[in-house]
């Protein structure tokens, strides 16, 4: 135990010294995490999207404060399906799920472009013989990918706001 405590301690002193900080800290306890609530999310209107956006509004503002809308998250979202494990017979054993979005924060008053970039996410899956297993499969790896795409977002928005705080 006491050698686990010197490991944790010498750690932290190490992470200390080149500079690292907790940057979830800093969102509860900066306005950074009032930038967050404050954005209006915009996405497809396809499943997909629907995902992106439901899991992006619990992490941008978990407690559903009333908050005026001062930016506006445009979202892109492109889906493709490719086919791996191919056997012999032509068929396809397993599945990659790529989702990759685009997304750009406004200003909700210019609309003036304030941070644009990217993420792109895989999820996979096995093909199923059963009709209603495949698409079961299917249905989970579009929410994993779309969890993974929405955390990313989030965390993105969360360092643009860091370094803006950080510039003022």
């Amino acid at each position: 135990m006491t050698t686990r405590r010197a490991v944790l301690v010498a750690l932290a002193a190490a992470l200390s010294g080149c500079g690292f900080r907790p940057m979830l800290k800093e969102i509860k306890d900066t306005h950074v995490q009032n930038e967050l609530a404050a954005i209006e999310v915009r996405t497809p209107t396809d499943r997909v999207g629907y995902l992106v956006r439901d899991r992006l509004l619990d992490q941008l503002n978990p407690t559903g404060a009333d908050v005026p809308n001062r930016y506006v998250l445009q979202i892109g979202l492109q889906r493709r399906v490719n086919a791996l494990g191919i056997q012999l017979d032509n068929t396809a054993t397993r599945y990659n799920l790529t989702v990759t979005a685009r997304f750009r924060l406004l200003d909700a008053v210019t609309r003036n472009v304030l941070y644009s970039s990217s993420v792109r996410r895989v999820a996979s899956y096995n093909a199923i013989q059963d009709p209603f297993a495949q698409l079961a499969a299917q249905l989970a790896a579009e929410q994993n990918a779309a969890r993974e795409v929405s955390s990313d977002i989030e965390t993105q928005l969360a360092i643009h706001f860091v370094r803006q705080a950080e510039a003022t």
